[in-house]
């Protein structure tokens, strides 16, 4: 009896082990979806109402759905304190680990997206703005298909790495 339920405990972990790894795949689709629809609410603020960056900082801060990107917080606290606002993003953004384990190799380009907002002229920032999208865009399609390779991968290999592991034990 202590037997099963041990052998039914450790196929359980490997399995939950399995979706997590699946689960943490599709939250790197959604953190970089989030990035790309945070671009789009910068490049149309600029374009319509010329903001400056404290007010496009309290938009992107107050949307429920960037709700995700905790960076943008501090950036609005440090900028408040009177922290220049490409120093403060880039601090902000490199600081947030999660963030930087979940972009891997594109945390850089994050940073560097602050540093073009509110540092040239309007059309400059705009195609800054259409350029670090076309790069989030190409990535999110990579995370995606791995993300939908992954979700039906890992579930199912981590149940039969728990059930051979559970057998081997016995």
């Amino acid at each position: 009896m202590l037997k099963a339920a041990a052998m039914l405990m450790i196929a359980a972990a490997f399995a939950v082990g399995g979706f997590a790894v699946s689960a943490l795949h599709a939250k790197k689709a959604a953190v970089i979806s989030n990035i790309i629809l945070m671009i789009n609410i910068i490049e149309t603020q600029l374009r319509y109402a010329c903001l400056p960056v404290p007010e496009l900082l309290k938009i992107l801060g107050e949307n429920e759905a960037l709700a995700e990107l905790s960076f943008i917080k501090c950036v609005r606290e440090r900028v408040c304190f009177g922290e220049a606002f490409h120093e403060a993003w880039s601090k902000c953004v490199f600081e947030d680990s999660e963030l930087c384990a979940l972009l891997g190799k594109t945390v850089p380009y994050l940073a560097r997206l602050g540093g073009d907002i509110g540092a040239s002229d309007l059309e400059s920032q705009l195609s800054c703005c259409e350029y670090y999208r076309r790069i989030f865009e190409d990535e999110l399609k990579i995370r995606r298909e791995k993300s939908g390779r992954y979700t039906k991968l890992f579930p199912p290999l981590g149940l039969l790495a728990g059930v051979t592991a559970a057998i081997l034990i016995v």
